[in-house]
């Protein structure tokens, strides 16, 4: 079987391999998911660890947006209570 398509390690450019494979339903579907890892293990700690910063980081800028949000109703309330 000829592979048709190519997924390459974001940091050294390998081929990434499956690590797990599961099956979730949703609803009236059925949904295959593929888990796939960077065959060098220091490299593939290196992902998660850069993956789980940008992650942390992009949750950190969301919860401050959210704020922001509540602080300027909870003034605008104010203002109209006025």
């Amino acid at each position: 079987m000829k592979k048709t398509y190519s997924n390459p390690c974001v940091r050294c450019g390998t081929e990434r391999i499956v690590a797990r494979t599961w099956k979730e339903k949703m609803d009236n579907s059925t949904i295959v998911n593929t888990e796939m890892v960077c065959p060098n293990p220091d490299c593939q700690k290196q992902v998660v660890k850069e993956n789980k910063k940008q992650t942390d980081r992009y949750a950190a800028l969301r919860l401050k947006s959210e704020q922001r949000a509540t602080l300027r109703k909870a003034a605008l309330h104010e203002k109209r209570k006025k």
